[in-house]
């Protein structure tokens, strides 16, 4: 069945951005996901998955976006002034989300790298945090810890350089062979004009004190939740991911490893087995809600 997409603009919390939003929609949805995409890159680069997921399902919607500073929305390349942004703004794509739905629709979060930080951190925020149902969360490589983000710069040097020269740009010190070991899919990152080669100073820096924030947090997390995690991880550290997601209700949780795979496990070699994993474990969640 032919699926419908339209793109949508919505104002970014900082009052002057444009967040840019997929949307894509078969029949009437039973069944919403809500795909939030790693740091640097953009949504465009999950376009296999969303496919994957329209082809499998048949009364379903998929929504994703660019953060700020990514892809196509706006702001400054690769910057952001404050954590809480990125927060902000994934619950107003939220708010977009759960106004599309139905009583009866069922919304997954499928959240890569720092699209799972900041997934994280807002389900585990204690004042209001994501305030509409969620039938479950995917992570793919959660940016718990990172290990790359400083490239050549100490801590010190970073919180010196965030208070001089917040929008410094550290040049990123991986490419796209570090991401996959798919050679069409590592060039794609590394020819995509889009994904920009550099970070700024304030953005490591909000990144780094985000994750030092939820360490130790994930005993609060009530959400049934798959963690995917991989284990030739370059860019996040995977033993940190581990013992955080050890840290969930073994009732909530389900951790499958893959200890040879590069960090983007969805455009990795053997992706469409890691989409079915994905898929019957959320056919499980929606076998047993009904």
């Amino acid at each position: 069945m032919p699926f419908e997409n339209k793109d949508f603009s919505i104002p970014s919390f900082d009052g002057e951005s444009e967040i840019f939003v997929r949307h894509f929609i078969l029949g009437q949805q039973f069944v919403h996901f809500f795909i939030v995409h790693g740091a640097l890159e953009h949504s465009g680069r999950h376009m296999e998955l969303i496919h994957f997921l329209l082809k499998n399902y048949n009364h379903v919607a998929v929504t994703t976006f660019d953060s700020i500073g990514h892809g196509r929305s706006g702001g400054v390349r690769a910057h952001v002034e404050n954590f809480s942004h990125y927060l902000d703004d994934f619950l107003k794509v939220g708010e977009f989300v759960h106004s599309r739905n139905t009583d009866h629709t069922k919304t997954f979060i499928l959240a890569h790298s720092l699209g799972g930080l900041v997934t994280l951190t807002k389900l585990l925020d204690p004042s209001h945090g994501y305030t509409f149902p969620v039938k479950g969360v995917v992570f793919s490589s959660p940016c718990i810890r990172p290990n790359t983000i400083l490239a050549p710069f100490s801590l010190k040097l970073l919180d010196k350089l965030n208070t001089i020269l917040p929008k410094f740009h550290i040049p990123m010190i991986y490419s796209g062979k570090d991401l996959t070991r798919d050679a069409e899919r590592a060039n794609d990152f590394d020819t995509d004009s889009l994904i920009p080669k550099f970070m700024s100073v304030r953005m490591a820096k909000e990144i780094i004190d985000a994750s030092n924030n939820l360490i130790g947090q994930s005993y609060y997390l009530k959400f049934p939740c798959l963690f995917l995690i991989s284990g030739a991880d370059k860019i996040v550290d995977p033993h940190s991911t581990l013992l955080f997601a050890h840290g969930i209700d073994k009732e909530l949780v389900k951790i499958i490893e893959y200890p040879d795979h590069f960090h983007e496990l969805w455009n990795e070699v053997d992706r469409l087995e890691i989409f079915e994993t994905m898929k019957s474990w959320i056919d499980k969640q929606l076998k047993e809600s009904r």
